[in-house]
């Protein structure tokens, strides 16, 4: 709860604050005292260590006059604080590096957070210089040239008003060139004043780590044809590109769904049984079979939550591999411009 002080955290600051310091502040799990001597500092130090067994309080002391604090660090000199920008050292030249898979928009958005910072957070001109220093410095090693500042164009309300208006179109992102290959095909197609496209930042190890969770997975389907060929619980994933396969003759099937995926395959198979003219798996059931049934199987290809994006890389599938039973037609409006790029997408 925002602006609450939470119970435990007064228990362990209450003791130091009978002490009346000078200053205490706190923001999260940082504090600042001042006090008058260095005596009356070392003791409150020693009571915050003291009032739990599994709470260890580190402290920074100042180095060359300056007492790093956040992402500043702060000097007292002859009653004037002067404050510039800091970095940890465990964290000092960690940004998106300028060759990394990331859009360059978002490069762009980090190299000018960073500045903005470096130079808000300083009291003077001399300070602002070094901390500017310092930003170019990380931004070299990480891969950044250094190059005359261009002037922007401010984008005034309309300008922002009309793009609020545009449909957005999803896609995740690959690289600058298959974007900029986008926005023209757009432009080519005349929907460039109707439709503005928008990457999806591509999944980072943290996102690719915790979203298994094996042990809270099941299978929820009696004689499933998606767990048995794939992990246990993929028949009630949703948001996957899926490829269904005959087991005998290896006829394949490819699409997508938003649904859980076992809800999708019970559709298939029903219009299997029905012997359906109108679906894939009954019409191959009729046109190649003489009308007997046969088992399939099932298997994700992907996962995408996007529904635009989602519907794309089926395209993409469904050209590159070619299914038997999929239509000739349905993935050439989508896939036909962005055929030389089919290669990048590692399908």
């Amino acid at each position: 709860m925002v602006g609450k002080i939470l119970l435990p955290t007064t228990r362990i600051e209450k003791p130091v604050l009978s002490r009346c310091p000078l200053m205490y502040c706190r923001y999260i799990d940082d504090c600042c005292i001042v006090t008058s001597t260095q005596s009356e500092m070392d003791e409150c130090f020693r009571i915050l260590n003291q009032q739990s067994q599994y709470i260890k309080l580190t402290r920074e002391t100042p180095r060359d006059g300056w007492l790093p604090y956040l992402n500043t660090q702060l000097m007292l000199s002859n009653g004037v604080v002067r404050v510039k920008w800091y970095r940890k050292e465990s964290s000092k030249n960690i940004i998106v590096h300028a060759a990394s898979a990331h859009p360059i928009a978002v490069k762009r958005a980090v190299i000018r957070n960073m500045l903005k910072t470096a130079t808000d957070v300083c009291s003077g001109e001399i300070e602002r210089q070094e901390s500017l220093e310092q930003a170019f410095n990380i931004l070299h090693n990480n891969g950044y040239q250094t190059k005359p500042r261009k002037t922007r164009k401010l984008r005034n309300a309309s300008f922002t008003e009309e793009r609020s208006n545009k449909l957005l179109l999803c896609l995740p992102f690959v690289s600058d060139r298959i974007s900029a290959a986008i926005r023209k095909c757009l432009i080519r197609a005349q929907l460039h004043d109707d439709v503005v496209l928008v990457n999806i930042p591509n999944d980072n190890i943290k996102r690719q780590l915790v979203r298994n969770r094996l042990y809270d997975r099941s299978c929820v389907v009696e004689s499933c044809t998606i767990c048995p060929y794939g992990k246990i619980g993929d028949c009630v994933r949703t948001g996957v590109i899926y490829e269904i396969e005959r087991s005998v003759c290896h006829a394949r099937y490819i699409g997508e769904t938003g649904r859980p995926l076992f809800v999708r395959v019970n559709e298939h198979l029903a219009s299997k049984k029905r012997e359906s003219l109108t679906t894939p798996l009954g019409k191959h059931r009729r046109e190649a079979h003489g009308r007997n049934d046969f088992d399939v199987k099932c298997k994700i290809l992907a996962y995408e939550a996007k529904t635009s994006a989602r519907k794309a890389l089926e395209a993409f599938y469904i050209s590159a591999r070619n299914p038997d039973m999929n239509g000739r037609n349905e993935h050439l409006a989508i896939t036909n411009d962005l055929i030389p790029f089919l290669s990048l997408c590692e399908l």
